[in-house]
């Protein structure tokens, strides 16, 4: 870094590709952004002040937004809904999803019976 500043400061308008062959000579390797924070410390060019980036605009902005309630997840083709957590604790809860089951039961062995009969019928 030492060196790309006092090569700008030398001439201002170096280009990385001279600092970069004048570093190579003497066996240091420069990176495009060494010289690029050298311009920026010198003034050479214009930079933002650290931390002013599109991250705390960003944050800013979702922080000025009202928070909503938080979106639940949608679920796979197939999958049942989720039970609401407080449904679940209380006995109206346990009992529509005992009913559940059971009519999925039914609805699982009725279709089993279909399957039995056909596959009869064809021996």
């Amino acid at each position: 870094m030492e060196l790309v500043r006092g090569m700008l400061e030398k001439n201002r308008k170096a280009s990385y590709a001279e600092i970069s062959e004048a570093a190579k000579k003497k066996g240091i390797k420069i990176y495009p952004i060494v010289y690029g924070r050298a311009q920026a410390l010198l003034g050479i060019v214009k930079s933002a002040p650290r931390g002013q980036g599109k991250a705390k605009q960003a944050a800013a902005a979702s922080a000025a937004r009202p928070k909503a309630a938080p979106k639940v997840a949608k679920r796979g083709p197939g999958r049942p809904r989720k039970v609401a957590s407080g449904a679940v604790g209380s006995l109206e809860g346990i009992i529509s999803a005992m009913k559940e089951n059971e009519s999925s039961r039914e609805r699982y062995r009725r279709a089993l019976e279909k399957i039995s009969t056909i596959l009869q019928e064809v021996m």
